[in-house]
């Protein structure tokens, strides 16, 4: 096992060269980050447009950005005498030799902090491009393209078209067994990384189908044979030396027969019905001390059929060559018309950034950007890949710019954003020192005890002698505030095994007592802490004091739903996306019979959503009522009014005020979720109505086609929290 890695001395370690710090969670990155931040403004003399950060969400970057500035705040605080509780400052301002000296500089960098160069990896790329333009070879005014779906589609249809409309009969009817049309091929593009500098296998040349002619030959001469041979081969096919178990219903085979022969082309590959008319097959089949029927048919049949698995091969090699080419025909393709419509994605930033600093004469270009920014500090690079990478260690990697790098190798394994824990191990062995944070400013002293324990059992935990496991320590002087009911301290960690019924157990009964389990003692301790049995340190334990991890949205769902069948009130946070819930399909019916008050079975379906709340019966005695059925469509009507004349929001607004949506919504079950989506939904469609100054139809079409699953995710589209209680 390799030696480990120093810890990382905030006020001491140097401030030059390439650093990489392996931070696990709870260990103070950002704030190490920060600290960093303010050692180089006061001891590098470094201006906050000098000094780059970059991390991998919008998110994030704004966190850095309020973390930073309140860092250079509390250091200003403690320089004019005010008392700290971070032993960073404190041994920071008492080190200083000229106080003066660093307070102005941080009075400045305070000023000026708002140019400070804090973000997200695309954006931080996109930029270099646009101020290096000439330096990069870089095309002016490109316009940012968020979402490659539609011209995927477009490229997907030119190749299905290209390689399918002039190819054989036999070898479309062959490929439809594989793939459903060019829906197929966009479903194999989502299922595979797409990464610019992927090697595609295989690299072999298409396959030529040299066993055509002699398939089609076959096939004309079974053709000409059938008709004539049908009756005899029946008989044959019922005959009492064939295995019935094995030869049932020779009706069927016969059937199989008629329609493959019925076609002009042979379609390949061949049924396990028509396998049935083969010598060997036959053979196989026939009762103890049988012979198996004959017919000159099944000879003909049997040396087809050795033709066919023939041609069956090479159709197969060809359908595995056209797999790989669909990826390098897609990759050419996209960078061919993306540059012909001045296009740019968010990976060709980064791939484009990296071309220009590989490209002959690039030293100019990573020169320019060096000296723009004097230190660079990378977060969670643990999410880095090759091509990221590469920018970072062509441009900081030489020369006297200091370089940070920050993340944690055990959350690359995941491969989250696309990470590469590969990259990763090949960037930490380039660096000149490398780091841990391993105060655990987090977790309580006891969990931290037990995670060390379990982990530090195995020789490589993570299975790579780079990706080492080191443990963490309690941080000094934090508060511990440990878990105890009835007086006695709760065990930091417990491992539950569902036992077995009988021995065995399926996955889906487990989870289901899993879930009950986990609710039942969220419960329990819920119920202790309002009796002031279950305290959190020196106050009652709460529901936000407790959280259950999962890995998908539904067991998310599961979960909650168990809590609320005992009592327990939860809120649901989650990557779950806005426009996949019910909520978003019920908010498109009821505005499609908004957008069309004529269609009388448009507003059915709407009155039937959990929005309106009417069930058939419901509906049944409405439009039973002539006067009763007319008023509700002429509320329709008058939404629409509404809508055309002063837009979706006030629309909105008036028709769940006047159908009671908010209580209807919250005495349901998982109300407060429904709710949160609906209204989560409007401001969402108000935003694109205003952004696009959509009308009715275009603003239906937009959510529709957000609806489909098709259609990527954004971030900004995710569940929200419901509520922020306790």
């Amino acid at each position: 096992m390799p030696a480990a890695d120093p810890p990382f001395d905030l006020l001491r370690s140097p401030l030059d060269g390439r650093n990489l710090i392996e931070a696990s969670a709870g260990t103070g990155k950002t704030y190490a980050i920060a600290g960093l931040f303010v050692r180089l403004i006061v001891e590098k003399r470094m201006a906050p447009s000098d000094i780059l950060v970059v991390t991998y969400t919008v998110a994030a970057t704004e966190e850095l950005r309020d973390r930073i500035r309140r860092m250079i705040r509390e250091a200003l605080d403690v320089l004019a005498g005010k008392a700290t509780d971070k032993p960073f400052l404190a041994d920071f301002a008492r080190g200083l030799a000229d106080r003066k000296d660093a307070r102005d500089r941080l009075r400045e960098a305070l000023r000026g902090f708002d140019e400070a160069p804090i973000f997200t990896i695309h954006s931080f790329c996109r930029r270099m491009l646009e101020e290096n333009a000439f330096e990069s070879g870089s095309p002016f005014d490109t316009e940012l393209l968020p979402d490659e779906r539609m011209l995927r589609e477009e490229i997907v249809r030119d190749f299905w078209r290209k390689h399918f409309y002039g190819a054989p009969p036999e070898f479309v009817l062959y490929a439809r067994n594989r793939f459903s049309g060019p829906a197929s091929f966009l479903a194999l593009l989502r299922a595979a990384p797409f990464r610019h500098d992927a090697r595609i296998l295989p690299e072999a040349p298409p396959e030529r189908l040299e066993g055509l002619a002699a398939l089609r030959k076959a096939f004309a001469g079974l053709r000409r044979s059938w008709p004539k041979s049908r009756e005899g081969v029946e008989r044959a096919l019922r005959d009492e030396a064939l295995n019935r178990t094995k030869y049932g219903k020779p009706e069927r085979y016969l059937e199989a027969m008629d329609a493959f022969l019925a076609r002009p082309w042979a379609a390949l590959p061949l049924s396990d019905d028509l396998a049935k008319f083969s010598p060997e097959t036959l053979a196989g089949a026939v009762k103890k001390n049988c012979r198996a029927p004959a017919h000159p048919f099944f000879e003909r049949f049997g040396g087809f059929q050795r033709v066919a698995r023939a041609v069956s091969g090479e159709m197969e090699g060809h359908v595995r060559f056209l797999q790989g080419e669909l990826f390098r025909y897609v990759r050419r393709e996209l960078a061919v018309r993306k540059r012909r419509r001045n296009l740019r994605s968010y990976d060709d930033l980064l791939a484009d950034l990296r071309e220009a600093l590989s490209a002959e004469g690039s030293g100019i270009l990573a020169g320019a950007i060096r000296r723009k920014y004097r230190a660079a500090l990378v977060d969670e690079f643990q999410d880095t890949d090759p091509v990221q990478f590469a920018i970072f260690e062509t441009v900081f990697g030489r020369g006297d710019t200091t370089l940070f790098l920050i993340g944690d190798p055990k959350q690359a394994i995941y491969s989250f954003r696309g990470a590469d824990l590969f990259a990763y191990i090949r960037a930490a062995s380039t660096v000149q020192r490398r780091y841990t944070l391993a105060e655990n400013w987090r977790s309580e002293p006891g969990l931290i005890r037990a995670v060390n324990t379990l982990f530090s059992r195995p020789a490589n935990p993570f299975l790579y002698d780079s990706v080492p496991f080191g443990p963490a320590r309690a941080a000094e002087g934090r508060k511990a505030s440990p878990l105890t009911v009835g007086g006695r301290q709760e065990a930091p960690l417990r491992l539950w095994v569902p036992d077995g019924e009988g021995g065995r157990i399926t996955a889906e009964r487990a989870r289901e007592r899993i879930r009950r389990a986990v609710a039942a003692e969220i419960a329990r301790l819920v119920d202790a802490g309002r009796r002031g049995e279950a305290l959190l340190g020196d106050r009652p334990l709460r529901e936000a004091d407790m959280a259950v991890l999962v890995r998908t949205n539904r067991e998310a769902l599961l979960v909650q739903e168990a809590l609320t069948g005992l009592g327990v009130h939860s809120v649901l946070y989650t990557t779950g996306n806005l426009f996949d819930t019910g909520e978003a399909r019920a908010v498109e019916l009821v505005l499609q019979a908004v957008a069309e008050p004529g269609d009388e079975a448009a507003i059915r379906t709407a009155l039937a959503t959990d929005l309106m709340g009417l069930d058939g019966a419901a509906i049944d005695r409405l439009m039973a009522d002539t006067a009763a059925w007319e008023e509700r469509v002429r509320r329709f009507h008058d939404w629409r009014d509404t809508w055309e004349r002063q837009g979706f929001i006030r629309m909105f607004r008036d028709l769940m005020q006047a159908e009671g949506v908010r209580p209807r919504l919250l005495a349901l079950p998982g109300g407060e979720r429904r709710l949160t989506n609906v209204l989560h939904l409007a401001e969402v469609l108000h935003g694109e109505e205003m952004r696009r100054r959509a009308g009715m139809a275009g603003l239906l079409q937009w959510l529709a086609t957000q609806r489909d699953e098709e259609t990527p995710r954004l971030e900004e589209h995710q569940l929200r929290l419901e509520s922020d209680a306790d």
